[in-house]
């Protein structure tokens, strides 16, 4: 343990005249909350999801709740970032009469998962064969989509 007086100068912040964090040797932290929602709605709103069989729209961003900050500690950059995300979706099979609507629930989108791991769960508002064969194509096929669209997310916020 080094004496009073003695030691790394990068380390003494209080004491340098100008205050320096030098080379950013002590921790720096960056709210990066307000772009990351405006991120997350850019890139899920108005999402469509299509194939053969059915067409679907992302409607809205119900509900984008949760934190992400940049830190930078010794030259390192480091990322946290937590969210629980509700969508509203809209869709249609393809020659079918009735509309469809619901959610898709998105409660664990952080560092901690890889993003094959986030949780999209779908559902729908009012069940019927038609409706059901739109919530099984978001279950399956959505999926993919919007976990593409997140890891846009997350590319853009290490950026």
């Amino acid at each position: 343990m080094a004496k009073w007086g003695e030691g790394d100068p990068r380390w003494i912040v209080e004491e340098r005249p100008d205050a320096t964090n030098v080379n950013n040797w002590h921790w720096t932290e960056k709210n990066a909350c307000g772009w990351s929602m405006e991120k997350l709605k850019d890139l899920l709103n108005n999402l469509r999801i299509e194939n053969d069989i059915a067409k679907c729209r992302i409607t809205e961003v119900q509900k984008c709740e949760g934190e992400a900050v940049a830190n930078n500690r010794k030259g390192k950059l480091i990322f946290f970032y937590e969210w629980d995300i509700v969508l509203k979706w809209t869709g249609k099979l393809r020659g079918g009469e009735q509309e469809a609507e619901g959610t898709v629930n998105i409660p664990n989108l952080s560092e901690e998962n890889d993003i094959s791991e986030v949780d999209v769960v779908v559902t729908v508002n009012n069940s019927n064969p038609e409706a059901d064969k739109l919530k099984e194509f978001l279950a399956k096929d959505g999926k993919k989509v919007i976990r593409e669209q997140l890891k846009k997310y997350i590319v853009a916020l290490k950026e």
